[in-house]
This record gives C-alpha cells, sequence and structure tokens, in this order.
C-alpha cells in the first residue's frame, strides 16, 4: 500500500501481520488456464494475491459548525464508490501480484468484450460519519470517521450492468492525513444478497484457515468464537486524496460538498492464533467494540 509506514503506525503492526495472501474464486474459468499450465491456486481461481487496487469517486457533505468556513471540527458525511458513480468509475482495478497469465494470474480478471468474457468486482460505501482534523485549501484535508457507515462488495460479469453483493466490510474507523483515508473494518455477510454459498466464499485464505476451511465465508460463519475460536477478518483500505483535486461546491445553507477522484490500494488479514489478540486490540483502537449479530 502506498502509505504503509501509516498504517503500520496506526494499528501498530508489522507489514507481514497486517497483509494475508489470497486468491479470488470465482467458479468459472475465465482464461481457460489451469493449474498445470500457470500458478492458479485452482482451474476457477486467480494465483494467490496480497492486495487489491481500486479507482473510486466520493461525495463528502460538510457541516459548518462554527459558520467559518471549512475548518478543523466541522462534521463530515461521506459516500463513495457505486453509490455516487458509474461502474467505470468505481471498480477494482486490478491484483498485487497481477497482470499475468503463467505467473501472477487473475483468470481473465477485466472488462467483458464482445471476443472476450471477464468479471470485475466494484464496492460502495455510505453513511461514514466523522470531522475534519485539519484542512488547508488545496494542500491538505485530514478526516476521521467513526465506526459506522456500510461498506459493500459487488461481483460482475456484465460491465456493471447487473451486480449482487457478495461480501461486506464491517466499518470499525478510518483516519485520514494529507495523502488520504485509511478506513478499517472487518469481513461481515449478515446483510448481502441471497446468493449460492460458493459466491459467498470467492475470496479465500491462502494462509490461515478455520478448522481448514479457507473461504471468508466459511470463516466468518463457523470461526465465530462460540465453537471455534474467533477469526474476524481483518480489511485495511488506503483511499488516496489529493487535497488540490478536490471539488468544493457552498451550498449556501451552512453546509458544503466535495467531489473527488481517488484510487488506491486494500489488503486483508486473517489472523493466525497467535496473532489473533494483537489484531483485535489493534481494531478496537479504530473504533471496534461491537461483536457481529447474525441475522
Amino acid at each position: 500500500m502506498k502509505k504503509t509506514l501509516l498504517a503500520l503506525s496506526l494499528l501498530g503492526l508489522t507489514g507481514s501481520a497486517v497483509a494475508s495472501p489470497f486468491y479470488v474464486d470465482t467458479g468459472t474459468n475465465w482464461d481457460g488456464g489451469t493449474t498445470v499450465t500457470t500458478d492458479k491456486a485452482c482451474d476457477t481461481c486467480t494465483s494467490s494475491k496480497n492486495e487489491i487496487t481500486y479507482a473510486y469517486q466520493s461525495v463528502t457533505t460538510v457541516t459548518d459548525t462554527d459558520a467559518n468556513g471549512i475548518d478543523a471540527g466541522d462534521t463530515v458525511t461521506t459516500s463513495g464508490g457505486l453509490a455516487v458513480g458509474a461502474f467505470g468509475f468505481n471498480r477494482v482495478t486490478g491484483f498485487n501480484p497481477g497482470g499475468g497469465y503463467l505467473t501472477n494470474n487473475d483468470n481473465g480478471y477485466g472488462p467483458t468484450t464482445p471476443v472476450t468474457p471477464g468479471w470485475q468486482l466494484s464496492f460502495s460505501f455510505t453513511g461514514l460519519a466523522g470531522q475534519i482534523v485539519q484542512y488547508t485549501p488545496n494542500v491538505s484535508l485530514e478526516l476521521a470517521y467513526g465506526p459506522v457507515g456500510n461498506f459493500d462488495l459487488y461481483y460482475s460479469t456484465d460491465n456493471g450492468l447487473t451486480t449482487v453483493n457478495f461480501m461486506d466490510i464491517k466499518v470499525t474507523g478510518a483516519a485520514s492525513g494529507s495523502g488520504g483515508t485509511l478506513l478499517a473494518g472487518v469481513v461481515d455477510f449478515t446483510n448481502v444478497d441471497a446468493l449460492p454459498v460458493s459466491m459467498y466464499n470467492m475470496f479465500n485464505s491462502d494462509g490461515a484457515t478455520c478448522n481448514g476451511a479457507t473461504g471468508f465465508y466459511d470463516i466468518w460463519l463457523n470461526c465465530d468464537g462460540t465453537g471455534l475460536p474467533l477469526m474476524e477478518i481483518g480489511f485495511l483500505a488506503d483511499f488516496n486524496t489529493n487535497a488540490s483535486q478536490i471539488s468544493i461546491t457552498d451550498n449556501l445553507d451552512g453546509t458544503f460538498t466535495l467531489t473527488g477522484n481517488h484510487d488506491g490500494s486494500a489488503v486483508f488479514n486473517v489472523p493466525e492464533p497467535s496473532t489473533l489478540a494483537l489484531f483485535g486490540g489493534t481494531l478496537l483502537l479504530l473504533g471496534a467494540g461491537a461483536r457481529r449479530r447474525k441475522a
């Protein structure tokens, strides 16, 4: 991730403890490669990955609490991704390592064309609530968010014409600096679309397992702290923001609207038993406290 040192200082973890390897199993062999001819984890899988990369748009409403223009202490609410823009501008752009066929295979990830079918991922987030920590026009914008908001991930095979919500992230908190926002959360499936279990298990751990299960859904469902030890799959997203590229509109009602285009990357953490307490404690520092409630 581009702000690795800042991410690690916030979480108090080493890079190896934060980023766990994973692979994506779509259930379809999109590029014809196999485990014999490529480094795929399975014939319908990608190879092992460390992070996802993405581009997105955002809209933030600032409430001018002191009638002094945008400054520290003003409250903010932010939404982004498919909640505010079209699929083409709000999508996962790839994986790291990725872009190869024999090695770093992505199982045909990319747009569908008349000649080549493909699959893509996207996301949407709404209701991130917090406040401005520091603002210098055209120079820096620092925000802090609490453990509220929705973050949903989507799968599409037709360039976003239809999407299905296969996995969510329960936001535990976020902190921001001049380069952008670091958002932390845990994988959650409480309010996803009704889909086959195999789609919930598209993301798989390529390391730690829950009693042998690698699928994120299986880990969330079974290692919930009741029968098997709790394994909350952590999520850390780096949302890059250039303050000079933010568009600001004065709504003349005591609020401002900030819009921008961003890129970034995200990692997952599937903790080994020895790191469960450490990673869980660092999420608490970013606002985690509530245990998930299953419907």
